[in-house]
């Protein structure tokens, strides 16, 4: 591995740790699950996940630190989507985007992707906008019921 890979690798990490940390400043339970790209490719894992109110927020993570498009391979949108599925209704596959700077987190729902030719999905700059911020996310949960509800 080249020492610049090694280094985004490294920046993407930290961005990971750095949403974990904002989500649970912002009153949900999550968990970063750090095997992505760990030799696991049989594995569905997210790389984040994120619960508050009975809502499970399902999320691949991606960071640029340039204003590019960015790219997600479609398996690995598969694999999301089945973590989902498997976790039941209240679960929602995700892509979390950060792009360095020019936009606070974002959160694409896995229906909006557009995908290309090549079988990859595809996200702008223009799209991030449009895109839900964790305010968003807050307002999705509290819609749900809480646990003191049931008890």
């Amino acid at each position: 591995m080249s020492e610049a890979h090694r280094k985004s690798r490294v920046r993407g990490f930290q961005k990971e740790r750095e949403l974990v940390r904002k989500l649970w400043e912002e009153g949900f339970a999550c968990i970063r699950a750090p095997a992505s790209g760990a030799k696991v490719r049989r594995s569905i894992q997210p790389d984040i996940i994120a619960a508050r109110n009975n809502v499970i927020f399902v999320m691949e993570v991606k960071t640029r630190r340039k204003g590019k498009a960015i790219y997600i391979e479609k398996d690995k949108i598969d694999k999301l989507v089945e973590w989902a599925r498997r976790a039941g209704t209240n679960a929602v596959p995700l892509v979390a985007l950060y792009v360095n700077r020019e936009y606070s987190w974002r959160f694409v729902p896995v229906t909006s992707l557009k995908q290309t030719e090549g079988g990859y999905y595809k996200v702008t700059l223009e799209d991030m906008s449009r895109f839900y911020d964790i305010n968003t996310l807050k307002s999705m949960s509290d819609k749900s019921k809480k646990l003191e509800n049931y008890l």
